[in-house]
């Protein structure tokens, strides 16, 4: 893959990944709510979620979650609940500080919750489904191996986006602790999106409209 090629890819990687979304969202609730570490590890979650998503891909598996209308609606009523489910948690523990039982989740869980939150985002796998060929050059070599190197790529570069993002809302969580009625309140905003964000995700298009879409 040349050099121009896969700066526009990086690029573009760059700007998805500060788009708001499920991702993004639940990363700042996280950050805002529990701390640097749980946001973190929430974006490692993300991470590893990547290496299913693009063997999936990579093995045509993704095209069959698009082109199946029952299994894409599963996904993502799944996926929706479970985001209407982390806001509304996320509201009822708004502004506990210290005594919020969210401040005790364990490295694993939060590991976990950005995995599982990926995994049932069928958007994601549709998006990449969009995508990632449009980057693939069959000139270049095995059509598989650039869809997984430019999908692991990609995971790389948005881990460390994510990265960042966690730290910053972990910063403002950690400033936060200073104003109870102010952490209360973003607390409850960044619950809210959430929750707007799984409705959304419940009513999204049908898999022909999305990918024209995406």
């Amino acid at each position: 893959m040349d050099f121009v090629t896969l700066s526009l890819f990086v690029s573009a990687v760059v700007v998805l990944t500060v788009t708001p979304g499920p991702d993004l969202f639940l990363i700042m609730g996280r950050g805002i709510s529990q701390g640097r570490k749980a946001a973190m590890l929430t974006a490692l979650g993300f991470f590893l979620a990547g290496f299913v998503q693009v063997p999936l891909l990579a093995f045509g598996l993704a095209g069959v979650i698009a082109r199946n209308p029952m299994l894409f609606d599963v996904l993502r009523y799944c996926g929706g609940a479970y985001l209407i489910w982390r806001g509304i948690c996320m509201i009822r523990h708004a502004g506990r500080g210290e005594t919020t039982l969210a401040n005790y989740v364990s490295a694993w869980a939060a590991i976990r919750e950005g995995f599982i939150a990926s995994l049932v985002n069928p958007k994601s796998h549709v998006f990449l489904l969009a995508f990632l060929p449009q980057f693939v050059r069959p000139e270049y070599g095995s059509v598989m191996v650039q869809f997984i190197f430019l999908g692991i790529l990609m995971r790389i570069v948005a881990l460390l986006i994510e990265g960042g993002i966690a730290l910053f809302a972990g910063s403002i969580g950690q400033f936060l602790q200073q104003s109870r009625r102010l952490q209360h309140w973003l607390e409850r905003s960044a619950g809210s999106l959430l929750i707007v964000v799984g409705l959304r995700l419940v009513l999204m298009d049908r898999p022909q409209d999305a990918i024209v879409k995406t």
